[in-house]
């Protein structure tokens, strides 16, 4: 399936297309700078910055977007609100003992590891789930994706020099 996206963003400029790459939320800047670096031929900080602004996008319309989309399912489409509310839980769940226990903190280490499902979008279900607010939320989450960003970046690099 990534390498069906990949194809696919192919037709679009490496730099469009990186910054699709890193905004989905199964790819993130996970996936997003390895292949700007080595499909797409961008160095490593276009592909370290595009990634960033990439994988950011999707903050505000998740922040805001799902407290409004929670309250629009209840009036309109009831089926829907357990589709959100199991997203949320979920997200809840994996976030609510660190962040009961490190604050916002624990949203920049959630955000910041790059394993999988520990990314922006879930760190943000999880912020609007545990209610987290709005200042709090955005810097734990992008100093997180940041630090995950040098990371994913040193280690692409090194696996150049390794491989």
């Amino acid at each position: 399936m990534l390498d069906a996206i990949v194809t696919y963003l192919q037709q679009f400029p490496p730099v469009i297309s990186t910054i699709i790459l890193a905004s989905l939320p199964i790819t993130e800047l996970r996936l997003a700078i390895p292949v700007a670096m080595n499909v797409w031929l961008i160095s490593p900080y276009n592909a370290f910055g595009l990634a960033l602004i990439g994988n950011f996008i999707p903050f505000f319309p998740l922040f805001f977007g799902l407290r409004f989309i929670r309250r629009f399912a209840v009036n309109h489409w009831p089926w829907m609100l357990q589709v959100v509310d199991t997203q949320l839980e979920r997200a809840q769940k994996k976030v609510e003992k660190k962040y009961a226990r490190y604050g916002a903190f624990a949203l920049f280490l959630f955000t910041a590891l790059p394993l999988p499902l520990t990314g922006l979008w879930m760190a943000t279900i999880a912020a609007v789930a545990l209610k987290i607010p709005f200042k709090y939320a955005v810097a734990g989450i992008g100093l997180g994706i940041i630090t995950a960003g040098l990371i994913v970046t040193g280690f692409t690099l090194s696996a150049e020099v390794w491989f």
